[in-house]
């Protein structure tokens, strides 16, 4: 860095853009390395993402930017991996700069600390969307994520100049004011002008403008209809707070408003049974209710996105299992037994073509109703022998499928037991192509459901067909979990 810090939004808008997103020396070349194994790469590309998060941005910047005639954008990295392939991952990684991370470094202590902050952020906002039963809640975590991306890159390249303004605010400065005086322009400014020049996905750059956002009046308006916390909040009747409070972005803006504030200040800070009681509108649910959900978001932040770069929010809840004095960080995280996710389960079962495929099925379901958090049905179905038979279901009546004569003429069905497929219907598509289903099989569908159709050979002699019906669209990251899954249970010829 120069010896004069930048100062005002061109200036600081040139140093960033020269600027290179750093990545742990050890982590880019083993990242290098799993490329030259592309299953293996995309497979364990998660474990990197949570240690090396500017991978994951700059993977998702640069799939937004490079792949043509997509519907929307992509915002989840696995997603931008997946479709910008083993030759576009290796042309993100040149352009990273490794670097030796150094406990001891104010820098790099910092920039390790903002990312854990927005590890908790994202958590919270989460929670809170699940809650409030919003879809796409992978979608507001890796939003939320990312919004203060700028922040991690000039604590590690401006040091100085960010731990100035944090004294500033520390001294009780309004944090508006500070970053005029320090930066020469407002946080929000500079995030968002970067971000268009990176090609970062368009609801990050929204979650910071006020036509997407509440503004303050706004979220005093939201507020106050939590006005007693012993009653349920009341409905808002303006039309644009409506619109705001059902937009998943507020969930990412005041989550990161939380976080900061909570990592500022700790959980006594002022303002935030402020944004508790916005947030109570906008789930419909008690105030403490509100704030049970974002204490257990904390904790779960803690235990899945642990580092030493700060202590958690989760460790000043007080939570005896979660940490014990340490002389030289003051806390430090428990190693907890943490059961197996049925995910992890599935694929260290399948790791031998052994298995009985009534087990495979067995850890599919369970598989598929901790990735898929809907309210779906699902069956799995056995083709063998030229034969169709249920061997698995969950939420139907048995007297249903059993009035499914399954093995009875279907072109849908004969293409699924014939090589491995998956497909998404709904709406008028689903509607055209009940009719080429075994008989019956069409009543097990209401008008407004959406399906899931997939299918793999799980044994030398078997096949497994995954049907998968819910009310709620199924979202992009509920298809790709579903493909996982397919290809995990494949079986292997010898």
């Amino acid at each position: 860095m120069d010896k004069k810090p930048p100062f005002g939004l061109n200036e600081w808008l040139d140093f960033l853009k020269k600027q290179k997103f750093p990545v742990k020396k050890g982590n880019l070349a083993r990242l290098k390395n799993q490329t030259k194994t592309p299953d293996e790469a995309l497979d364990r590309l998660q474990t990197n993402i949570a240690s090396e998060p500017f991978i994951a941005f700059a993977l998702l910047n640069e799939a937004n930017k490079s792949v043509p005639n997509k519907r929307s954008d992509i915002k989840t990295p696995h997603h931008a991996a997946a479709m910008i392939g083993m030759n576009g991952i290796t042309a993100v990684l040149k352009n990273l700069v490794p670097y030796e991370h150094l406990a001891k470094d104010p820098a790099h202590a910092a920039m390790v600390r903002e990312v854990q902050s927005s590890y908790e952020a994202a958590t919270i906002a989460k929670r809170w969307a699940i809650e409030k039963r919003a879809s796409h809640e992978e979608d507001i975590f890796w939003t939320t994520f990312f919004r203060d991306t700028p922040r991690w890159l000039m604590w590690f390249y401006c040091y100085p100049t960010m731990r100035m303004l944090q004294k500033k605010i520390l001294e009780g400065e309004k944090a508006n004011q500070a970053e005029s005086d320090i930066l020469g322009c407002r946080m929000d400014e500079i995030t968002v002008h970067i971000s268009k020049y990176w090609g970062t996905p368009i609801n990050i750059i929204h979650s910071f403008i006020t036509k997407f956002i509440p503004s303050t009046k706004e979220l005093q308006e939201l507020a106050q209809h939590t006005h007693n916390p012993e009653e349920l909040p009341k409905y808002t009747e303006d039309k644009r707070l409506t619109l705001l409070a059902n937009s998943p972005l507020i969930f990412s803006y005041c989550a990161s408003k939380v976080a900061h504030e909570a990592a500022t200040y700790g959980w006594q800070a002022k303002t935030l049974p402020f944004y508790y009681r916005v947030i109570s509108t906008v789930i419909h649910c008690h105030l403490g209710r509100t704030i049970q959900l974002t204490h257990s978001a904390s904790v779960e932040a803690a235990t899945l996105y642990p580092n030493r770069g700060k202590i958690p929010l989760a460790c000043q809840l007080l939570s005896p299992t979660l940490y014990t004095k340490d002389e030289t960080f003051g806390v430090k995280l428990k190693a907890v037994q943490k059961k197996p996710s049925a995910l992890s389960s599935l694929k260290a079962l399948c790791k031998s073509n052994d298995v009985q495929p009534k087990h495979k099925a067995i850890a599919t379901l369970k598989a598929l109703n901790e990735v898929i958090k809907r309210d779906q049905r699902t069956i799995i179905l056995k083709y063998s022998k030229g034969k169709i038979s249920p061997l698995f279901q969950q939420g139907y009546e048995t007297d249903k499928i059993k009035a499914v004569t399954w093995n009875s003429p279907s072109s849908i069905f004969s293409k699924l037991s014939q090589k491995r497929s998956a497909v998404q219907l709904s709406g008028d598509k689903l509607t055209r192509l009940a009719s080429e289903f075994p008989i019956n099989a069409s009543k097990l569908l209401s008008r407004s459901d959406h399906l899931m159709l997939a299918s793999t050979t799980v044994a030398e002699d078997e096949i497994h067909i995954l049907w998968l019906a819910s009310l709620s669209p199924f979202t992009e990251s509920d298809y790709n979990y579903l493909k996982q899954v397919v290809q995990l249970i494949s079986y292997l010829a010898k």
